[in-house]
């Protein structure tokens, strides 16, 4: 029998150490197992004391010493892109829980974890929900001390975050009322479902009243200040850039779209870009059913794709387009994407529709609809070739490992891709779309000076909202939404276009160096899961010794 070299036995153990690790965390946090598709876990939801997130660094820092202590020149490849992506996941899971204490500073966390428990569930099974009536209602009884537990957490909150919980938990309880009467009627015991429901509201009116009564921290505590900001954009990003380098990017790209926007805006005549957009949603004339108008240009699209030869579509992957059910509606925007479990066995995402015109007069129906206007670029980030696609194929990678990584540089650059492709390479021909692409564009281009000015200090909330307002015409609430996410999530934002601009690099160079096939080059990016662009680079540049 042949002895494994040093290399494979490093390589053995870190899958070792990989699979610990998760079987722990699994066990710790079953409402994420459940999300990926792990089915025994459906009816738990996790304890959420401070004992248990302690439990939880403590193994994350043993981990990082274990797999850090293996010799990365034993790894190339498809292994050391896991080892890289692993490592990231547990420096970056250390900063928040150990560094940022965002369970002790945002009060969002507890509320938005435990109604996502329950959301998850309703999403995943509407079309079967009496099967998981059980499920669902052993969470509601997991919740009251979920809430409770989460509450003693809280020290200090940030003073931004402990407002904006307000709203969170006003809407969590909007959200168990409108879905109450439909898991009461499917319930083997009414009687008993109710009390449920009656207990989480009570639950989440203490939880309310006890956010009020936590002294409040600094009001630029959401900071996370430059050093770390950087390094979540290494380990996140896969960019080994300052903030000061990163902002000129950010710069440049604002510049560079600008031009391209008056350039195109010019084919419409003299009015602003906002102006064109504006009458052109205006001039909208939709009729019939919005669902079947969302599921003919997405599965158009995707016809299309083949015909084009974009990308090729996996075997093993379905898609349907649906109405969001009436008790769930207002917790929808126009259009959303639920994609699969990493580990479901059947791959099919759900493209959710909302149709908020729907038993209202005529006019005010006809606004609603009008809100869906450039639909198909929807169609395209969302169902093909866009998160759909790219979820499903990673859902399939014959390493399980690779499924559960989700660096948002890989993911929403995809789709910023793919939405430049659909309206190049002719997939959505509407007359404004390639001005509705740049205008989109110009405001993921803001989001990198934004994301880096918020948590650098450089810029106030009212500074950044300032800079939505004036730059791309947001009115105060929508850029007060949007910044109040930047806050909470460092280096996501600006991820989008960062992502789109790194797809592009590795296109230029895969064109040079392998093949122009444009199909090619898409199946080959899709083929590694949801990483940085750059660790794909370095894995290409590592071989076996």
């Amino acid at each position: 029998m042949r002895k494994s070299s040093p290399s494979e036995q490093e390589v053995r153990s870190f899958y070792r150490i990989t699979n610990k690790f998760l079987a722990e965390t699994y066990a710790r946090y079953p409402q994420w197992a459940s999300r990926l598709g792990l089915t025994k876990f459906h009816g738990r939801l996790g304890n959420n004391s401070a004992a248990t997130h302690q439990a939880q660094i403590s193994l994350i820092e043993r981990t990082l010493l274990q797999v850090e202590g293996l010799a990365e020149d034993a790894f190339y490849g498809d292994d050391w892109l896991n080892r890289r992506a692993f490592i990231a996941w547990l420096r970056t899971d250390l900063v928040r829980e150990k560094i940022l204490r965002r369970r002790e500073r945002n009060p969002q966390i507890h509320c938005e974890e435990a109604t996502e428990a329950i959301f998850h569930l309703l999403v995943r099974y509407s079309g079967n929900l009496r099967k998981m009536v059980p499920q669902i209602e052993s969470r509601l009884k997991e919740v009251p001390k979920f809430l409770a537990e989460g509450l003693r957490q809280l020290r200090n909150p940030v003073p931004l975050w402990a407002k904006l919980a307000r709203s969170t938990v006003k809407g969590s309880m909007e959200f168990f009322s409108e879905i109450e009467p439909e898991i009461v009627r499917l319930s083997s015991n009414p009687k008993r479902t109710k009390k449920l429901f009656a207990d989480v509201q009570k639950a989440l009116g203490n939880y309310r009243k006890g956010i009020a009564k936590k002294p409040l921290g600094n009001a630029r505590d959401y900071q996370t200040g430059p050093e770390l900001f950087e390094l979540l954009t290494r380990e996140r990003l896969g960019i080994s850039l300052s903030i000061t380098e990163i902002e000129s990017i950010g710069r440049r790209q604002i510049t560079k779209i600008k031009q391209e926007l008056k350039a195109e805006a010019k084919r419409f005549g003299s009015a602003s870009v906002d102006n064109i957009l504006k009458s052109a949603r205006e001039q909208w004339k939709i009729s019939g059913d919005l669902r079947a108008i969302y599921e003919k240009k997405t599965f158009g699209i995707r016809d299309n794709l083949e015909h084009l030869k974009l990308v090729s579509l996996p075997a093993q992957e379905n898609l349907k387009v649906l109405d969001v059910p009436a008790f769930l509606r207002s917790q929808f925007p126009t259009a959303a994407y639920s994609q699969p479990g990493a580990f479901d066995r059947k791959q099919e995402g759900i493209f959710w529709v909302n149709d908020l015109g729907k038993g209202k007069p005529a006019a005010e129906a006809l606004r609603e609809r009008q809100q869906h206007f450039g639909l198909e670029l929807t169609c395209a980030h969302e169902a093909y070739p866009g998160h759909h696609l790219q979820f499903v194929i990673q859902n399939n990678h014959p390493q399980k490992l690779r499924r559960l990584f989700e660096h948002s540089v890989f993911y929403e650059g995809w789709t910023l891709w793919c939405e430049k492709l659909s309206v190049e390479k002719g997939l959505i021909r509407h007359p404004q779309a390639k001005l509705q692409q740049l205008h989109d564009s110009l405001w993921r281009a803001y989001r990198i000076l934004i994301d880096c000015g918020l948590h650098s200090g450089k810029m106030s909330i009212q500074q950044a909202m300032d800079v939505l307002v004036k730059g791309l015409g947001f009115t105060k609430s929508r850029a007060r939404a949007e910044i109040n996410w930047y806050s909470s999530a460092p280096t996501v934002p600006m991820s989008y276009l960062l992502g789109r601009l790194e797809v592009e690099r590795l296109f230029r160079w895969f064109t040079k160096n392998r093949s122009r096939d444009l199909r090619a080059f898409n199946d080959w990016l899709l083929s590694y899961g949801a990483v940085p662009q750059n660790w794909i680079w370095e894995s290409l540049r590592r071989q076996p010794e």
